[in-house]
């Protein structure tokens, strides 16, 4: 979005459609949608296959805020029937922007990666505290090793 051509669309409505598939979810491509009823057909934008992408891209960004997602939460922000749940999560895995593991007693998702829409400051400062509990836990490791050692000597 710094770039200095998409800077130059700053004023049109692509560069607000742009920021909406960077950071945005469904809700917010439809609200766009309503309001600006010709821009995907000026710019040869299938509909269909815009909502799927946004779909998609909207798991990504709810398996970044949860490790663990409940199919209702999913079906939410898919806006689709829970029972299409598991079809867009394998169709996500399946695109290599998610590694997930579904419970279909529990009806939850479990999140092991997936890819990052937007990496700012804010997402170095999550990893940075998770390199910090990582290497606390090493650390730990590493010291009851070394107990278990003299211990035993």
């Amino acid at each position: 979005m710094s770039l200095p051509p998409v800077i130059a669309l700053k004023d049109e409505d692509i560069y607000a459609l742009l920021e909406i598939f960077q950071q945005g979810k469904l809700e917010d491509f439809q609200s766009f949608t309503k309001s600006n009823p010709n821009t995907l057909s000026t710019y040869n934008i299938s509909e269909q296959d815009a909502i799927r992408h946004m779909r998609l891209l909207s798991l990504c960004s709810l398996a970044t805020e949860h490790e663990e997602i409940p199919y209702d939460a999913i079906a939410s922000t898919l806006q689709v029937e829970q029972s299409d749940v598991e079809n867009w999560v394998i169709d996500a895995v399946s695109s290599g922007l998610l590694s997930a593991k579904m419970d279909q007693l529990q009806h939850v998702v479990m999140v092991e990666r997936c890819v990052v829409r937007r990496f700012g400051i804010e997402q170095w400062k999550i990893l940075q505290e998770r390199l910090n509990v990582w290497k606390k836990n090493v650390n730990s490791v590493l010291d009851g090793l070394k107990q278990s050692q003299a211990g035993s000597a």
